[in-house]
């Protein structure tokens, strides 16, 4: 009995020990079923990273295939090795031409467009046949120079020359891409004196006139904490704000204010754009902008001209006659302000100006023009017809971005009087140099007051496709004398020019972006005038589909 319970004893021992051993066989063997899912699961990780980067491999070398084999390393001296080490990526075409602190840049634009009431182009005048003018007369096409932007080539530069300041100069000139001539307004219209309104090509007065640097020539110093000073050639103010609160961006092709510069970049009268002789003065601080121009009086007013003897006092048709020039003063200066600020995506900018003696050009009509005693045939003639006035003018323009949507909207407000300073015979105190030979100082009888009113849509219908439409309004009081005003009447085919009056403009075009310097452009515009507006306007409509294409370095 003895013997049996001890040989119990001895198997329920080994019996418990197997069953412990067992115990622990399958605890390890479950840990290593634990280890070797993880281990497969690294592994997968692992495997679908080195398919990445095997693909990423694959694609590197595939550019590299198509690329040129690298060029043998330019000597240190040379002006290849400097341009490589500049920032911007030069040699790749990633960044702007930039070398030793100075960029050029510019941009071609040119394409073809239709009006139903144009006229043929000019070499000197810069933009096509978009807008109505008076001599548009009949249907055609023509090349649509500069759409979207001027054609311009420039060059700028920034150099520190002490901690935090930096000096700076800008120059760049505006060209006509249909001629390759430097773009010059008061050029087209001296082409087209004399010539009957029917038979002109496009001609208009504007801001650039034949300069060398038609655009902006300026140098001064610059400071992130102070702002920028600097004196030269500037845009106005209001000019420079338009391509920023216009819809279309101050495109010739589809913006009434771009096109004529009169009722806002230029203050009413378009000479006033572009400003040689000023100190401009700009300051940024966090969301709010400032600005402030001042243009110095320059050029000569020119002389007034009194014929004496003859058949009588004051009159220059006898034979003993005589001319007195006396010489007028010249006081064409004038200034601008300009507050600014952006807040949660709304922007809004108002400037005031206001300047003496400004001036605008015009074509000397058929026949010709008699200087006291001398007679001179217009179509001979080098020099212009002038208008002056002193003008007060306001602008207010706001902006606001939703997802990708922006949406436009601006007032301008030109007060017009006639000048307390007159000029006179070969005033030269406008674009380009150019002298006028018949002067009115006395245009505005009542003050003139032109408004322009504007807005618009751009949609980015993706990355590369944007969509605008633009609508633009502008509206003249009567300010003629109290008889002439009497005289305007709405139901008049022809009414005289300083009648009430109206302008009205609409505009649409998709711009596509092949890359960020090449894009491709197409739509139309649409204008009509009526009232006083219309006066000596051969036609009183004008449609102009037009496309092009843009290429900016």
């Amino acid at each position: 009995m003895k013997t049996k319970l001890m040989a119990a004893v001895a198997l329920t021992a080994i019996l418990s020990a197997a069953g412990a051993a067992n115990a622990q066989t399958a605890s390890e063997v479950k840990a290593l079923k634990a280890q070797a899912a993880a281990l497969k699961k690294e592994n997968a990780a692992l495997e679908k990273r080195l398919g990445k980067i095997e693909k990423q491999q694959a694609r590197e070398q595939a550019i590299l295939a198509r690329q040129p084999a690298p060029a043998a390393a330019p000597s240190a001296g040379s002006f290849m090795a400097q341009a490589s080490n500049v920032p911007g990526q030069l040699l790749n075409g990633e960044g702007p031409l930039t070398w030793n602190g100075i960029t050029i840049f510019g941009t071609f634009d040119a394409g073809i467009g239709y009006a139903s009431h144009g006229a043929p182009l000019s070499s000197d005048f810069y933009a096509g046949n978009s807008l109505l003018s008076k001599f548009g007369n009949h249907s055609l096409w023509t090349m649509a120079p500069s759409g979207l932007s001027q054609t311009t080539l420039g060059i700028k530069g920034q150099e520190e020359i002490l901690p935090g300041w930096a000096g700076v100069f800008y120059a760049s000139t505006g060209i006509n891409p249909q001629s390759g001539q430097l773009a010059n307004a008061p050029g087209s219209q001296v082409s087209n004196n004399g010539v009957p309104l029917a038979n002109q090509s496009v001609n208009a007065d504007g801001t650039r006139g034949g300069q060398a640097f038609n655009d902006q020539l300026y140098v001064g110093l610059s400071s992130k904490t102070f702002g920028e000073l600097t004196f030269g050639r500037h845009k106005s103010l209001s000019n420079s704000l338009l391509g920023n609160y216009d819809p279309a961006g101050a495109a010739y092709n589809y913006s009434v204010i771009g096109y004529s510069g009169t009722p806002v970049a230029g203050l009413g009268m378009t000479d006033l754009g572009r400003l040689d002789n000023t100190l401009l003065y700009t300051l940024t601080y966090g969301p709010v902008h400032f600005g402030a121009l001042y243009k110095f009086v320059d050029g000569t007013a020119g002389s007034a001209v009194t014929c004496i003897g003859g058949t009588g006092a004051n009159h220059c048709g006898g034979a003993a006659a005589s001319n007195l020039y006396t010489p007028l003063q010249t006081a064409n200066d004038g200034y601008q302000f300009n507050v600014g600020g952006k807040y949660a995506g709304f922007e809004l900018d108002g400037v005031v100006s206001h300047f003496n003696q400004a001036v605008t050009y015009g074509t000397l009509g058929v026949g010709n023009t008699t200087v006291g005693t001398l007679v001179l045939p217009n179509f001979m003639s080098p020099d212009l017809a002038g208008t002056a006035a002193d003008i007060t003018s306001w602008m207010l323009a706001g902006k606001y971005t939703w997802n990708q949507f922006k949406f436009y909207v601006g007032y301008a407000n030109d007060h017009y009087s006639n000048p307390s300073d007159p000029i006179g015979i070969g005033a030269n105190i406008g674009q380009g140099g150019y002298s006028v030979i018949s002067v009115s100082n006395t245009a505005f009888p009542h003050d003139k007051i032109l408004q322009t009113m504007w807005g618009g849509i751009k949609y980015a219908f993706n990355a590369q496709t944007e969509f605008t439409v633009a609508y633009y309004h502008e509206l003249q009081n009567g300010f003629g004398t109290n008889a002439q005003i009497l005289t305007c009447d709405y139901g008049r085919a022809t009414r005289s020019g300083n009648c009430s009056g109206y302008l009205n403009g609409v505009s649409g075009y998709v711009d596509y972006h092949f890359t960020k310097r090449f894009d491709a452009y197409a739509g139309l515009m649409w204008t009509q005038v009526g009232g006083g507006m219309a006066a000596g306007y051969l036609y009183t409509s004008n449609w102009a589909p037009t496309a092009g294409v843009r290429y900016t370095f």
